[in-house]
């Protein structure tokens, strides 16, 4: 087909271009290039001799929109005031009404904090999910769970034990979701799934008894994903404030991608020959810190050169990072958890951790609430642990209530509320289960 065109011309880049977005993980981009391609495939095998097979006119490859949108678009007037402006739309009462609901939330998760946390294993849901959970994560302020398995994602009313929506996440059969993140929880939220080859999908209407779930966008968060026997898959973190979505994995890099913008604002090198379990980054003071499968921990000041970017490297660790967190209050230590169950605590401005805590090993999962201070981690010995701040064991938990003392399956993934003392915990079995404090605390 590109027969006499050299290899660096122009018409192969072009030919590249279409084949990779070909593959596009946003269904209307790759079905528009497959048109393409498939139109100049036509082309080269038809037969130029067969008049009866040409028309009288050339037919346009691929049609869309676009043009009916803009006529539409500069066809409103420019001086009409936007709903979201005006004070008697629905749109603005819609968004009163949440402000108000979110700090109802804040306020009554802070005042149950602020009481105390003896236990944490009072279950207040429990149900069988449809896929094998990989990733959970709370909505921080309706009482709503994410549940993904290798390609769906299932979303539960924690509160009422109702499974709400479950729809395919559009990933392809060999690739698995390794991480979600909620965009704008605080308003009309967005769910954004990352898969280990690289895609990051974000929708919209998830939940909603109304309307279907949608599509927003899709594109390659990350290429060349390293191919490795433990792999990472993709790691996010987003930040709210910013608008800045922090992602990395199976690559040498941390991408840094603007939203707002629609695009890649920046590469920094990790410096480091293992691949990133775990993200977590803070606005004001512009670090960013890695996880990474060798054990070390990463600190990178994002306002600075790439070459002196990574500022800080902590090598105390000597197995896989499961998780890291970076506490978001101007004086907030790095937390650190290794599969070894070693927990350290770091300051950024100090060479070696400030305290170090000993917990449970063989972790399969682990998350430290941003609000209260507890640490939850799942074990391959079908269990799991809760413990505070200071390393104490809080309590553990083995069996399901009302199950006649069923034996919790090996936990596959745990995720804190935002807010809330609420720990959510999926296992191998399907099952997943909500953990909350005790009810005379409540």
């Amino acid at each position: 087909m590109m027969a006499g065109v050299s290899f660096n011309s122009v018409y192969t880049q072009i030919w590249r271009v279409l084949l990779h977005l070909a593959a596009d993980p946003y269904p209307d981009v790759s079905d528009l290039a497959m048109k393409v391609l498939n139109s100049i495939a036509y082309k080269t095998t038809d037969d130029p001799d067969d008049a009866a097979g040409h028309k009288g006119f050339i037919s346009a490859a691929m049609q869309t929109g676009f043009c009916d949108w803009s006529a539409r678009y500069f066809a409103q007037p420019v001086m009409k005031i936007p709903e979201e402006h005006d004070l008697e739309s629905q749109i603005l009462k819609e968004r009163e009404w949440r402000f108000l609901r979110n700090a109802r939330v804040r306020r009554q998760a802070r005042r149950l904090i602020q009481k105390g946390i003896t236990r944490l294993d009072d279950q207040i849901f429990l149900n069988r999910n449809p896929g094998v959970p990989s990733v959970v994560k709370f909505h921080p302020f309706t009482p709503c769970v994410a549940v993904a398995d290798k390609d769906s994602i299932c979303f539960w009313d924690w509160e009422k034990g109702e499974k709400l929506d479950y729809f395919h996440n559009g990933n392809p059969r060999y690739t698995r979701v390794t991480a979600m993140e909620y965009l704008n929880g605080q308003d009309c939220s967005l769910l954004l799934t990352a898969t280990d080859d690289g895609a990051i999908r974000v929708w919209k209407n998830f939940a909603d008894l109304e309307k279907n779930p949608e599509m927003v966008t899709a594109w390659q968060g990350l290429s060349d994903m390293l191919p490795t026997t433990r792999g990472a898959g993709m790691v996010v973190d987003w930040e709210q404030e910013t608008g800045l979505l922090m992602s990395s994995g199976d690559v040498r890099i941390v991408r840094i991608w603007d939203t707002e913008r629609e695009m890649k604002v920046q590469d920094i090198p990790t410096g480091a020959d293992s691949c990133v379990t775990s993200l977590s980054c803070d606005s004001h003071r512009s670090l960013i810190v890695a996880g990474l499968g060798d054990g070390s921990i990463r600190i990178y000041d994002r306002r600075m050169a790439l070459s002196e970017c990574r500022v800080m490297t902590y090598r105390e660790h000597t197995a896989w990072v499961v998780k890291v967190c970076l506490q978001k209050h101007p004086e907030g230590h790095i937390v650190s958890v290794s599969v070894n169950g070693d927990v350290r605590f770091f300051d950024p401005r100090m060479p070696e951790s400030v305290n170090v805590l000993q917990i449970v090993k063989g972790l399969t999962a682990l998350d430290i609430h941003p609000q209260a201070s507890l640490i939850a981690c799942g074990s391959v010995n079908q269990f799991t642990a809760i413990y505070n701040g200071e390393g104490d064991l809080i309590n553990n938990i083995k069996y399901y209530d009302g199950f006649m003392g069923q034996r919790v399956g090996a936990i596959s993934c745990l995720a804190f509320h935002p807010h809330w003392p609420h720990l959510a915990v999926g296992s191998n079995d399907y099952y997943i289960s909500v953990y909350s404090v005790e009810k005379r605390v409540r």
